[in-house]
């Protein structure tokens, strides 16, 4: 899958930076280009400011940390004085301290040669007054404080100015990234700002996509400040490049691998999709990954269901295969034959869906695995299965996709949740290289993650989505996608697309509350004609239109 949208870690963007600073320093001796990289990115930052002020105009307060964010923060300034817009900057340094760096103090002096107001803050027993002041006496806060590569938690002076921008009601700015947030996890430093608007330089960051750091960045803008992309790098800076390569999935990839439809078709042209799901009081999951498969466009779906459920199944157009079964009314053991049959008459299975954890059940699926050498997805009692003998998956599992939330890939990787949630991006990336397999971890921005680590970042649906079923439904599209002839990493990547998109287009209709997974399941054609007719996604509307350097 193909996305010009990189997402470089904090590492990565840094080390680009310094290299192509070196790189054009070679071609234009005596050039100050980190200057000239803080000036672009500091006047991107100013027009976005512009045009939030133009919303609400008055006194804009620039709050200013002491290294190259600060420095940002200065020339913002400047640019703001310069144009007419009244603004003081309010600086966290020491009375006879410089700068952090000589790029930033270089653009104190110039902003104190023009004599825009600069006020040093100090942490004694007046400053919380003082900052109750400047925010009730401002329409505007700018947040540049803190920048990428925050490393400890926020305390002192800073976590006073921050908490002072949180309790005014002014909109606020952040440059690059609200302060506090840590810039690859989105984890919260001890205390962060919630912006409501955040411009960043040359790419996103993680964190910047990852909760609570997205709720916090509000909405986002990119400026291009001219640094090269990680894929078109200059052959004197390939050596940038390196792992992880994370990414944004875009409308425009999902529509670069969605199947195509020939005219001469019939049903065996687009795939048979196995779905082997089911129990008693469960048989409505396996319908809703089925139906769901047929609707993402496969040629045919069966539902290998415990025989005493296979005649209530309320879906026609699924092919229904009845299984032996437990006393419970979940498939027995010794349904593997019966299972193993099927396999050569089919394009993909889903394995998962309302199967409980019947200890013959989970046997059942442990076996299975193993016989299994089409492209399959495991989902939920699937999980759960595999999570009582994580060896049971074949290696390499190249031909797997799994599908976890937090507590399902809690039992199958032994980390904790908190763990798992405080490095999302990491959390993915180990699991899918220790698994050997694709992992779709769900979630706020979904990630799908290879072991070859790369990492995509899903841009769309919302919390109307977390309700019962609407996981059975994922596994459906996957299925479906892989069954039409996607890789399963493609597959995941644009099925999570088409999911979150299908939730979207429901919620436009009737909000998020009352949203079911069969609505999710009814809009997946409306997602597929969206997509293809080029419909993208919220935040990538937010980067198109996005504050440019010039």
């Amino acid at each position: 899958m193909l996305s010009n949208l990189r997402v470089p870690d904090t590492k990565q963007i840094r080390l680009l930076e310094s290299e192509w600073i070196k790189s054009v320093g070679e071609l234009a001796d005596g050039v100050n280009w980190a200057q000239t990289l803080m000036e672009v990115a500091g006047r991107g930052a100013a027009l976005a400011a512009l045009s939030l002020w133009h919303e609400n105009p008055g006194h804009i307060a620039i709050f200013c940390g002491s290294g190259n964010n600060g420095g940002d923060g200065l020339v913002v300034a400047r640019y703001l004085s310069l144009w007419g817009v009244p603004c003081s900057c309010y600086l966290l340094l020491a009375e006879d301290k410089p700068m952090t760096t000589k790029e930033a103090e270089a653009n104190r002096k110039i902003l104190s040669a023009l004599e825009v107001e600069i006020t040093l803050l100090e942490d004694n027993n007046e400053v919380e007054e003082l900052l109750s002041s400047i925010t009730s006496n401002s329409t505007m806060l700018i947040d540049a404080l803190f920048g990428t590569g925050l490393s400890r938690d926020v305390d002192g002076l800073a976590k006073h100015v921050i908490e002072a921008i949180n309790s005014s009601t002014k909109p606020v700015l952040s440059v690059d990234l609200p302060s506090g947030i840590n810039s690859d996890t989105g984890q919260i430093m001890g205390s962060a700002v919630r912006a409501d608007k955040t411009v960043t330089f040359g790419f996103l960051k993680p964190g910047h996509l990852t909760h609570p750091g997205a709720e916090y960045a509000g909405n986002m803008h990119l400026v291009d400040i001219g640094l090269p992309d990680f894929g078109n790098l200059p052959t004197n800076l390939s050596h940038v490049e390196s792992d992880p390569k994370i990414f944004i999935t875009t409308c425009g990839a999902v529509q670069a691998v969605l199947p195509l439809r020939p005219t001469d078709s019939n049903k065996g042209t687009f795939g048979r999709v196995l779905t082997v799901a089911g129990s008693l009081g469960m048989s409505g999951a396996g319908v809703l990954c089925a139906t769901s498969a047929l609707r993402v466009g496969a040629g045919l779906a069966y539902l290998a269901t415990p025989k005493s459920l296979a005649g209530h199944t309320m879906a026609e157009e699924i092919v229904v295969r009845p299984l032996s079964e437990t006393s419970s009314q979940s498939i027995s053991k010794e349904a593997l034959k019966e299972v193993a049959d099927m396999l050569d008459q089919i394009s993909s299975v889903v394995i998962g869906p309302g199967l409980s954890q019947n200890p013959d059940t989970v046997s059942f699926v442990l076996d299975l695995l193993d016989l299994i050498n089409k492209p399959c997805v495991i989902d939920a009692d699937g999980l759960n299965a595999l999570a009582a003998n994580v060896r049971s998956l074949p290696r390499p599992a190249s031909n797997f996709v799994i599908t976890p939330h937090p507590k399902e890939l809690s039992r199958i990787t032994g980390k904790s949740v908190d763990e798992l949630l405080s490095d999302r991006v990491g959390a993915v990336l180990a699991a899918a290289r220790e698994l050997e397999c694709i992992v779709v971890f769900k979630g706020a921005y979904s990630l799908v993650a290879n072991p070859q680590g790369t990492v995509y970042i899903n841009p769309t649906g919302n919390s109307g989505m977390a309700t019962a079923g609407a996981g059975d439904v994922l596994s459906g599209i996957i299925g479906g996608l892989m069954a039409q002839g996607l890789s399963p990493f493609d597959a995941a990547c644009a099925g999570v697309y088409i999911h979150g998109r299908a939730g979207d287009l429901v919620s436009q209709n009737i909000g998020q509350a009352g949203i079911i997974a069969g609505d999710i399941r009814a809009a997946i054609p409306l997602a597929l004609v969206n997509i293809a007719a080029g419909e993208i996604s919220p935040l990538e509307e937010q980067l198109s239109q996005s504050v440019l350097s010039s």
